[in-house]
């Protein structure tokens, strides 16, 4: 019997897949512009040498929680190729940006140095924020419909001044089934199922150090449980200033359960703990346009919350 013609990201909306704790795992970010159309695998598909390729998958395999993204903006663009290495931290958040002739300069990247967290020869520190978009439709088709649309919203909008260049199309970021995906870096928070209102407000909320709930996936720099926490502790709380909250520690206290403490920064600041457990969803979708059957997804759920005061100021 043949599959349902279907979206992924149309059955998420529709089951109320709630996305908080699906956020992709990474700190450190290489971004490499690449104008070719992108296969359904970015890297291995593309027409870099085999020894740009091997440098770039020892990147992936050598250096700590890394992940390899092509981006890219119109197919024509003058010269040269933009890099940027991106270190996703609750603290101190960075994007170095580099300006390449050629891909072969990408064999000269240090990776002991971009494991160690040190500045690349050649890098340029920014404070300008950057905006990805998935639009890996060899991918996912969820991604070249719902994501191409808010990219080029987002780049409208940066027309009128929004920004400079900021915007960018992404190969595969993780969560096929959440496209539109938005990613804000450096501190890499992501969002999912982004309309292109909710992408300029999340784009203005950013910039003012504030974070957006609805849509939220979660920060990139926190495991998949913490992402969670950090989401009903600030939903519990209404905190929504990027840097209001500090992550302390977790721990497992079950198999699927864990407790979860963030600290609120500043004077009187207060220990928030979360305990929350993760469980399998009562519908079953395609999870991605490609899968062969449908199959629940993992939901967190909040059991409970709790908040303490501390006499320690959290910076």
């Amino acid at each position: 019997m043949s599959r349902p013609f279907f979206y992924c990201s149309d059955l998420s909306r529709a089951s109320g897949e709630r996305s908080f704790g699906t956020a992709s795992v990474g700190e450190v970010w290489l971004l490499v512009e690449y104008r070719e159309a992108w296969g359904a695998h970015a890297l291995e598909d593309s027409a870099l040498s085999a020894g740009i390729k091997r440098h770039l998958n020892k990147f992936c395999k050598t250096v700590p929680r890394a992940r390899l993204i092509f981006i890219k903006q119109e197919r024509v663009r003058p010269e040269p190729l933009s890099c940027f290495v991106v270190r996703c931290r609750e603290r101190a958040p960075s994007i170095e940006k580099f300006e390449l002739s050629g891909y072969d300069e990408l064999e000269r990247f240090d990776l002991a140095a971009l494991a160690a967290g040190q500045s690349l020869d050649g890098g340029v520190k920014t404070d300008a924020p950057l905006y990805l978009v998935c639009t890996h439709g060899k991918r996912d088709k969820c991604c070249a419909k719902f994501g191409y649309a808010l990219y080029k919203s987002l780049r409208e909008g940066e027309a009128e001044g929004d920004g400079g260049g900021r915007v960018w199309q992404s190969s595969h970021i993780g969560g096929d089934r959440f496209a539109a995906n938005l990613v804000c870096f450096p501190h890499g928070l992501f969002y999912a199922h982004v309309t292109a209102d909710a992408g300029h407000r999340i784009v203005e909320e950013y910039e003012r150090r504030q974070l957006v709930l609805d849509g939220y996936r979660g920060r990139a720099c926190y495991s998949y449980p913490v992402q969670a926490a950090e989401f009903f502790i600030r939903t519990e709380t209404g905190i929504s200033a990027l840097d209001a909250l500090r992550y302390r520690r977790h721990e497992r206290t079950g198999d699927r359960s864990w407790r979860v403490m963030f600290a609120s920064t500043g004077a009187g600041a207060k220990v928030h703990e979360a305990h929350i457990v993760a469980r399998a969803s009562e519908f079953r979708n395609y999870i991605t346009c490609q899968s062969a059957e449908e199959r629940p997804v993992i939901q967190y759920v909040l059991e409970n919350y709790l908040v303490t005061e501390t006499t320690a100021r959290v910076e």
